[in-house]
Formats: C-alpha cells, structure tokens, sequence
C-alpha cells in the first residue's frame, strides 16, 4: 500500500509531468466538444507508466461511453473509483450512471465521496440533493449515510433552511433521520425553522418548546415573560439584537416579580430602537397583552409592544408603556384572525426623529403576558 501511495503524483502541486501531464491535458480540453480523439490513446500511455492510475480508467470508461459500450464503461469506472477515489469525474460519473438505474444507495454513495473529496462544490450539490428530497428512496439511501456523520452532515442541514429549498421534502427528510438517530441541535433548529415556513407555526413553537430543558420552560403564549432564562434564545424565544447607544440584557437588581427583568439603559445617542422580538403562535381568538415597566428615560415618546402578522407584518395590537418612573402595569386586549397564524411581537421606541430617539436613562420591563379572553 506505501507503494501505491508514493506512486500518486498529486498533478495540482507544481508542473504536472508523465501520466499527470497527459490525464491534465485531456481534462483541461473544452468539455463542449466531448473526448478528445486521442483520448484513449493518452490513457494507455499513462497507464504503461503508472499502471494503478485510476484516471486512465476513467478517460477509458468515457471513451466507452461516447461509443455507446454501456457496460464496459461501468466496469472501467468503477475501476478508476476503486484505484483513484479521490477523481472527482469518476465519482460524478458513477452517480450519475447510478441515479439513471434507479439506484439511490449507489448514487449516494459515489456523492458523499464527491462532497468529500471536491468541497468546493458543496453548495452546487446541496442544491440538487435538496430537490431530490421529494423522493423517498432517496431520503432513504441519505439518511443511511448520515448514519457514519460524514463531514458534510451539517453544511447540508444549513442548506436545507434556504428560502429555496422546499419545506415539506426537507421536513420529511428531518422526520424520518429523527426515528433513525437524536437529531443535532442544528438539526432540530433546522426542523423547528422548516415547521415555521411550511406554515405551520404552532407545531413549530411545540417542537422548540420540546427541544428545551424542562427546567427552563414556562408556561404560557410568551416565552420567559418575566425574563428569568437569558440563556435561552433563538426559535420561539426573545431575539435581543445588541447595537451601538445602548446595552439591553436582563437585570437583576430592580425586578417587578422573580428575579430579573430586562434593563434597557441608553447613552444618550440617537436610537431607533426594535431590538426585543419574539415569534408567536397564537390561534384565532381574543386575548388581553399585558405588561409592567419602570421608565427612567425621561423620553417624550412612548416604548410600545407591538404584535403584528409575520406574513403581513400588519399590527394587530400595540401596548404603550408607562413613561414614568416606579412600577406601572398596562394592558390592552386584541384579536387574532385564522389568516394570521404566526406572530411577532416587538419591543420598539416611537421616536419619530433623531431629537426624540436621542435617549438617556434605562427602562426596565418586566412580565409580559398574553392570555385569552373568555367569550
């Protein structure tokens, strides 16, 4: 074996030379045109000096397959994959051959040793491999492979969040891996995300909410209200976008219940602020928002809590916060249409100019809630 590996000039480093130089050139020729004539003839002679060359093989089993000799072509391929497996042509090739017999194992098996040995064409190959997700044998013959956690196992699943990539065959695909083998954390974001776009949100924020700790789940239609698990974030949790002016994170020292609110301090610089959202899944009803909040800003505007369609991005209720200081509760009531199934609520300033953005001070916030109205 030492033998055959010292015998594998790589031809990519430095001047290619003897068989390298003859394989190169015929690699290097306009692909539009197909095989050069004395393609198989360089073949030969690369395989006279360097007999284990797998590449030759795969010029050879080309050249068969431009001669229409179907079978010899397949025999000479998978010669060249076994001797040369990192020839990124006789890998494509073979699955190519292998997804036109129907063969979803062997197609998958020649791609994950595409994905390993060409990463660079990682992103082009995502591409395909997700649209082929509709087809169950496919998933099957993937999800078999996942099993040994190739290195690609994880870029894939961030492919599978594209906007382009089709929710339901991407679902469908993270559904039956999760009965094969636990789903990453990733994976299980992913899923949670997909749930998300193919709309259906409740079982999203149920998924999400699965994924957690119990220790850290409250009840309710808002997640952490009262703020008492920062350590959670991302899905169906409050998103917190840090930016210049101001610092926002949860307190410890003047709560209105438990053991944190969250503090808001601004340094005097023009903010637009909307920097606290969360992703909601409330069904059709009438409900009551509520929450408490301690100003010390001094700020001629309002905060306000707005809740609003994510298709639309329609509000459909706003809380105007307190804005003086002390503990003050407000609250208003809303209702929720089956045309608008998924939500965000954000935290946002109603400066209308840099004068009324420019803030100094903190606001603390505390025990936001959502719950139904009886009829």
């Amino acid at each position: 074996m030492l033998a055959v590996q010292l015998a594998r000039v790589d031809g990519s480093l430095g001047q290619a030379y003897g068989p390298d130089r003859l394989i190169k050139a015929l690699d290097d020729s306009d692909p539009s045109g197909g095989l050069p004539d004395h393609a198989a003839t360089n073949a030969r002679k690369a395989l006279a000096t360097r007999p284990i060359d797998g590449r030759a093989y795969r010029v050879l089993g080309q050249v068969a397959m431009e001669e229409g000799n179907d079978a010899r072509a397949g025999d000479l391929l998978g010669i060249a994959a076994e001797r040369w497996p990192r020839d990124r042509m006789a890998q494509a090739l073979l699955a190519q051959r292998a997804f036109a017999d129907n063969d979803s194992a062997a197609a998958v098996m020649h791609l994950d040793a595409l994905l390993r040995v060409a990463p660079d064409i990682r992103p082009a190959m995502f591409t395909e491999m997700v649209g082929l997700l509709q087809f169950p044998e496919f998933r099957s013959a993937l999800i078999d492979r996942m099993a040994v956690d190739p290195p690609w196992r994880a870029a894939l699943i961030r492919a599978l969040r594209s906007d382009d990539a089709p929710a339901r065959p991407a679902l469908a695909f993270l559904d039956e891996l999760a009965k094969r083998q636990p789903l990453t954390d990733d994976e299980l974001e992913t899923r949670v995300a997909l749930l998300g776009r193919a709309g259906q949100p409740h079982q999203a924020r149920e998924a999400w909410l699965a994924s957690l700790d119990p220790a850290t789940h409250t009840a309710g239609l808002v997640f952490d209200g009262g703020f008492e698990h920062p350590e959670v974030h991302g899905g169906y949790g409050w998103q917190i976008r840090p930016a210049a002016g101001l610092a926002i994170g949860a307190d410890t020292s003047n709560p209105h219940s438990g053991d944190h609110s969250l503090a808001i301090t601004f340094h005097g610089r023009a903010v637009q602020f909307a920097n606290l959202q969360q992703s909601l899944a409330l069904p059709a009803g009438t409900y009551r928002l509520s929450a408490s909040a301690d100003n010390r800003t001094g700020s001629s505007r309002p905060f306000v809590l707005q809740l609003a369609c994510d298709s639309t991005k329609t509000p459909i209720a706003e809380l105007p916060l307190p804005q003086s200081p002390g503990w003050q509760i407000a609250e208003a009531s809303f209702s929720v249409t089956a045309s608008c199934p998924a939500q965000r609520l954000v935290l946002r300033h109603t400066g209308r100019n840099a004068a009324e953005r420019q803030i100094r001070g903190t606001v603390y916030v505390d025990d936001i809630k959502i719950v139904p109205i009886s009829d």
